[in-house]
């Protein structure tokens, strides 16, 4: 690739690089959206009869300076799944009669048993709207009727019947339409949600795994959550389609925020060892248990991130690390993910691309994660810290040091030239890149030219990366990278000849990802 520029474009890098040496402007949507203090209208709930459910809640009420007034001891079951009776007696019940007597709603008069409108509530809240539920409290609520009809069984979250918690007659059989579903505002300014309440759950695999979602959520929103996305796509088709939209959506909203993104084409799961350093987000789908890269021993998400795999049953365990889907994602360093307790059917489940516009534009995560989900009283868990707001302050406010900063300039470029012409943003990149001897930022230019499947660009990018990258964790991952984007470019040949260089490199031979490059050549016939 040449490294000379028109005058034009040596303009331009030149303007670029005076805003970005100054501190990063916040984007306009951070800027504009209205705050809103979340904490100080949250409530905690905890297990009295739950080893370290106590000891949590008053951790996180201390981290995010809630009120001691505000946390909520329930002796409830120490199982994981309970009755509808036990849910009535155990938290609804309580809850609900709390509530009221400490004025934290304001009751209304009575309405008809499930009426059309979508706000059938009878309590206003007024001073709580968020519902934290800690390890130790039940999170399935077992079926009762034999035999339902579709979309009229009465299973169910805990943490999406407490949503309703203020509806005077909260439905039993199926779900509830979410009025708060793809509303723009913030939840104490959106309309027809009287009576609903934000939930989220702070549980997992063990108490070590709450506590680090918890400062984990803190400590990113401090230092700003910069690192790439990983979209997983499973080649779905027909009533399937939807969800692949979700997710190519999901690559369009990154692209336009300046987050870099890695997108795997194939119908497997991203395969074992596959390297994917400073994953911030993850969303992929469909497989009923970990597998693959992100169940590799070395894979460790960056601290802060936010990750979910769909699939039916997805946190129908929780408290594990190596089941189902939510208690590995957590144990392998995400500090939010999602899930479903029961089948929840896809155009009920979280909406992926709703739920990542919602997040970027400044959202918390429970206002994201219920304003993306359709469905009240029905499947869905949103497990980490509610409160948790990671981009409430624009990406890239701070430069930072090491790979932090590339994806600082990375993000403000993006910003910057959002308006450009593709070519003159990579260029732009390039020259950057280049000249300051960044390999990640050219790796990360790559990955664009990739999304929009100029292939032979992402291989110039690559290679050029590769010429100033140092250490063989890089490199390794450039050629991995590089030997993907030739199959995908139908050069099989040189594809292999790069695995099998690669192979023989001593330099590699301690490399946690050069099994993915036996499988790439296995799968490519050797």
């Amino acid at each position: 690739m040449a490294s000379g520029l028109c005058a034009f474009h040596r303009l331009l890098l030149h303007s670029i690089l005076v805003l970005l040496i100054s501190a990063l402007t916040p984007s306009s949507k951070a800027q504009t959206i209205p705050d809103w203090d979340a904490a100080a209208e949250t409530a905690v709930v905890f297990n009295t009869d739950f080893p370290g459910s106590a000891e949590l809640a008053s951790y996180y009420a201390e981290q995010r300076h809630i009120p001691k007034e505000r946390l909520i001891g329930l002796r409830c079951s120490k199982e994981d799944s309970i009755s509808r009776g036990e849910f009535e007696s155990q938290l609804r019940g309580p809850l609900l009669q709390l509530f009221i007597s400490r004025h934290w709603w304001n009751t209304e008069p009575p309405v008809p048993s499930r009426p059309e409108s979508p706000a059938p509530a009878a309590a206003r809240p007024e001073k709580v709207r968020v519902l934290v539920l800690m390890r130790g409290v039940p999170f399935q609520i077992r079926r009762a009727a034999q035999n339902p009809k579709q979309s009229q069984e009465d299973e169910a979250s805990v943490d999406s019947e407490l949503a309703v918690l203020g509806l005077t007659n909260p439905p039993i059989q199926g779900g509830l339409r979410n009025p708060y579903f793809n509303q723009q505002a913030r939840f104490p300014h959106a309309q027809n949600t009287t009576g609903l309440l934000l939930v989220g759950r702070l549980d997992g695999p063990d108490d070590a795994t709450v506590k680090r979602m918890i400062d984990d959520a803190i400590a990113a929103e401090e230092t700003g959550l910069l690192g790439r996305a990983v979209i997983d796509l499973a080649l779905k088709t027909g009533a399937y389609q939807e969800g692949e939209d979700w997710l190519k959506n999901c690559t369009d909203t990154y692209r336009r925020a300046g987050i870099p993104v890695y997108i795997d084409r194939t119908e497997a799961v991203l395969p074992e060892h596959w390297p994917l350093p400073d994953t911030i987000l993850y969303f992929g789908w469909y497989t009923d248990h970990i597998t693959g890269a992100l169940a590799s021993p070395e894979f460790r998400f960056k601290r802060g991130a936010i990750a979910c795999h769909l699939h039916s049953f997805s946190a129908g365990i929780i408290r594990t690390h190596d089941q189902a889907w939510v208690g590995p994602l957590l144990s392998h360093g995400a500090a939010v993910t999602f899930g479903n307790v029961f089948e929840p059917y896809l155009a009920l489940t979280m909406h992926f691309d709703v739920f990542n516009k919602r997040l970027l534009e400044g959202f918390t995560v429970a206002e994201a994660a219920w304003s993306a989900t359709p469905a009240l009283s029905w499947m869905n868990v949103v497990l980490g810290d509610p409160l948790y707001r990671p981009f409430g302050k624009a990406i890239g406010t701070k430069l930072g040091d090491g790979p932090d900063r590339d994806y600082a300039l990375y993000h403000g470029m993006m910003q910057r030239l959002a308006g450009e012409p593709d070519g003159h943003i990579k260029t732009a990149l390039t020259e950057f890149a280049e000249k300051r001897q960044r390999p990640r930022l050219l790796e990360l230019t790559a990955l664009l030219a990739s999304l929009q499947s100029k292939l032979p660009q992402a291989l110039d990018l690559l290679e050029h990366a590769e010429s100033t990258a140092k250490e063989p964790s890089e490199l390794i991952r450039l050629r991995l990278y590089r030997a993907e984007i030739l199959r995908r470019s139908n050069k099989a040949d040189a594809a292999r000849t790069l695995l099998r260089d690669l192979l023989k490199d001593d330099q590699f031979k301690d490399q946690p990802s050069r099994p993915a490059a036996e499988s790439l050549l296995k799968d490519m016939g050797g």
